[in-house]
């Protein structure tokens, strides 16, 4: 009985022990900053959320129209096609529109394009 008392023992020093060294080593760690107080413990993180998730938005909204409006820009540089262009175009495209097979009217029009 008495050996049995000292391994028992033996066993609930070990584990205090252990425990003793987890609990240092989650000390060490730095704690999380405690969240602001309201009624509802849950509310000020779902606000925390919402809030970041609407500046993520806005940023991508704003980086879009950046984009876009970079895109634009470049457009308008491109130089304008001329209205004896434009008619010229316009009639191959009629002429394509004639021919039977596909094969035949990218080829017509790829020939017709190239002579403007």
């Amino acid at each position: 009985m008495a050996r049995f008392a000292a391994s028992l023992f033996a066993a609930s020093l070990a584990v205090s022990i252990l425990a003793a060294r987890a609990d240092t080593a989650f000390a060490q760690t730095a704690p999380r900053p405690p969240l602001p107080l309201t009624p509802y413990g849950k509310l000020a993180a779902k606000n925390e959320h919402r809030e970041s998730v609407t500046r993520k938005k806005e940023h991508r909204e704003s980086a879009k129209r950046k984009r876009e409006h970079r895109e634009s820009a470049k457009k308008k540089k491109e130089p304008r096609e001329s209205a004896k262009k434009k008619q010229k175009r316009a009639e191959c495209e009629e002429q394509a529109q004639k021919l039977l097979y596909d094969a035949e009217k990218r080829a017509y029009m790829k020939e017709c394009i190239s002579n403007l």
